[in-house]
């Protein structure tokens, strides 16, 4: 009788498979003093365990394909993802505006420049199409110009006819893996005959669909392609024999063409040779094909929030799952806006590249929400805002306990720092947390002794040098006001206002802002009641001011917070910028090396003129 009956089967590579194996037939009578390594009987121990091991290899992967977590292959992802009624986001085409001006040489009542009217742009060398993406009509202007903004997208526009055979069923595939699904217009003419033609529309509401709905559907295959098909007479009209099914798209190429700002121009735009354009927005949008990764995460959030939009989340899911291009959103509704208003939800998105999005991205995706969200509820696009936490890092450190430099050491530290930002900061509802920053810095290296850091907060704004304006500058935070007239918590950078050139502004310690200018070491104040800073809340008013002109990229005003913890609620973001560093030896007490400006990501972030619009009487409002 055979001593060991049962064969261990819990291990599943090639060498544990044969050793189990020979284990089983050792326990064997008849086996019990067989040497099998050097035996012909090895041979095909191991064909048993080399067929064993594909044999488990292969119905564990048939089991992890079967769901959505575990599959590997896209062919899988997307067949679980349908279940969930998730098509993958297909690459995206990048979008710009184009401020046209046309001078003709006659008197036109009107001039449109047609859809698909081509223009290009270089991107590091490389020329890449661009299409108006609709027909647009140019306003007549008094002095006899028409003037108008086009709305171009990358790509080249591609057409595909299907003739439709009940018999021998056509399968509707777009042949490139870089189809824009968002740019499809879809025609059935009746007939070669008959060159009357229907549109149809991508199906949105499955539950409004009925028989003679003139609705396609979208699914991607297993080429990784795109393909068309309609509706069985049931859900959606069914094609017959003999129509002709027309596909107009965009091949495209994702995100290679995003920040293009300067375009080629076609020989005349409606007509007309003379004419000149300036580009009102710069490319942004692009995406490549959704991936593998993208869709397991996006998938089950598509499928919770069935296309309605009822909850904050509903807003999140829907808006990341069909843009590509952004890297955070926040949403929050209008009662804990401030101030509130009720009756709307807020948007606040960050694009991949830059830091705005366009008007004209942020009008489709409102577009976009408003078909799904309640009818009482209106949508409101709010842009970025960018809080800096400028800090001064001072570091003491132990020379006997590094062999390191100075210099050295400052590389450490710049290297935390930017890491920090990377980990902690740079998306919507992070939180700046001083102590998290010092520990950090301090097990840079094993050195250090101590590590102080002081902070300010910093708001950056581009003034409408043209137009009397208005600006709220809201920092959230509570200003470091000790007493009644303490000064010293609010610097800026300089400015013009009325031909006084090189202002500054501070505060009086009661909530007064007051310009100044420097004669040697002393301040001449121009005016004491420039605008007032709300200590409690962190809010500075600029009221109906003409900034003529600044120094530099953009006005930059700083204060100091009352607190070592930032957070950044809303619309707001929080980087680093104008870190400044030194480092003391503690044997010697001597500042050995000092660094300023590290290049973190906040000293790179552009800065746009228009952030967050409102008009208000004659007066422009802005909200930063």
């Amino acid at each position: 009788m055979a001593t060991n009956s049962t064969l261990s089967v819990s291990e599943l590579d090639f060498d544990t498979i044969k050793s189990s194996l020979q284990t089983y037939l050792q326990g064997q009578t008849e086996f019990s003093d067989y040497n099998f390594e050097s035996s012909t009987l090895s041979i095909l121990l191991n064909v048993l365990s080399y067929n064993t091991y594909h044999n488990s290899f292969y119905l564990n992967m048939v089991a992890n394909e079967m769901f959505l977590d575990s599959s590997q292959l896209r062919t899988s992802v997307v067949s679980r993802a349908k279940m969930l009624n998730y098509t993958p986001r297909s690459s995206v085409g990048a979008t710009a505006a184009i401020d046209a001006v046309v001078t003709p040489g006659d008197s036109p009542t009107s001039i449109t420049v047609d859809a698909n009217t081509q223009f290009s742009a270089s991107v590091n060398g490389i020329s890449y199409s661009w299409v108006t993406s609709e027909s647009t009509s140019l306003t007549s202007q008094p002095n006899g110009t028409f003037t108008g903004t086009l709305n171009i997208v990358e790509g080249t526009p591609l057409q595909h006819r299907f003739t439709v055979n009940t018999t021998t069923p056509v399968r509707y595939i777009l042949p490139n893996e870089n189809t824009d699904t968002t740019s499809f217009t879809i025609r059935i003419q009746e007939s070669t005959a008959n060159s009357v033609t229907t549109t149809y529309t991508l199906v949105s509401d499955l539950s409004v669909v009925d028989s003679t709905s003139t609705v396609y559907y979208i699914q991607e295959n297993e080429d990784n392609l795109y393909e068309v098909y309609f509706g069985d007479g049931v859900f959606g009209k069914k094609p017959i024999n003999g129509n002709i099914v027309i596909i107009d798209y965009r091949v495209v190429s994702g995100t290679a063409v995003n920040g293009a700002n300067t375009f080629a121009t076609p020989a005349s735009l409606g007509g007309y040779s003379n004419f000149t354009t300036t580009t009102s927005s710069v490319a942004q949008g692009g995406a490549l094909q959704e991936t593998i990764e993208s869709v397991k995460f996006n998938a089950p959030f598509k499928f919770q929030s069935q296309d309605r939009l009822v909850t904050m989340q509903d807003y999140k899911n829907i808006i990341l799952t069909e843009n590509g291009d952004l890297s955070s959103i926040n949403v929050w509704g209008g009662e804990d806006n401030d101030p509130p208003i009720y009756g709307k939800v807020f948007v606040a998105v960050k694009p991949t590249s830059g830091s705005l999005l366009s008007i004209q991205k942020k009008e489709a995706i409102r577009t976009s929400l408003k078909t799904r969200n309640t009818l009482s509820i209106d949508v409101e696009m709010v842009d970025a805002t960018y809080l800096y936490v400028n800090p001064t890092i001072t570091v003491r450190y132990n020379p006997e306990l590094t062999s390191l430099s100075a210099a050295a050491l400052n590389v450490k530290i710049q290297n935390a720092l930017i890491s920090f930002e990377a980990d902690k900061l740079g998306t919507f509802g992070n939180k700046f947390y001083l102590y998290e920053l010092t520990e950090k810095l301090k097990d840079a290296d094993s050195s250090f002794i101590s590590v102080d850091v002081d902070i300010l907060l910093e708001k950056r704004f581009i003034p409408l040098t043209t137009e009397i304006s208005t600006y709220q500058i809201n920092y959230y935070q509570k200003v470091f006001e000790p007493h009644a007239g303490h000064l010293g918590s609010l610097t800026s950078t300089s400015f013009t206002v009325d031909d006084t050139s090189a202002l500054f502004l501070d505060h009086d310690g009661y909530g007064l802002l007051r310009t100044y200018t420097m004669d040697s070491s002393a301040k001449n104040y121009r005016d004491n009641n420039f605008g007032t800073i709300d200590y409690d809340t962190g809010l500075i008013t600029l009221t109906n001011k003409l900034i003529s002109a600044y120094d530099g990229d953009y006005l930059s005003l700083k204060i100091k917070p009352d607190g070592k913890n930032i957070f950044g609620l809303r619309n707001q973001i929080i980087l680093i910028s104008g870190a400044t560093i030194e480092t003391i030896n503690d044997s010697t007490d001597a500042s050995t090396s000092s660094v300023g400006l590290v290049a973190t990501s906040g000293v790179s972030t552009t800065i746009t003129t228009d952030n967050s619009t409102a008009s208000s009487g004659s007066t422009t409002s802005y909200s930063i």
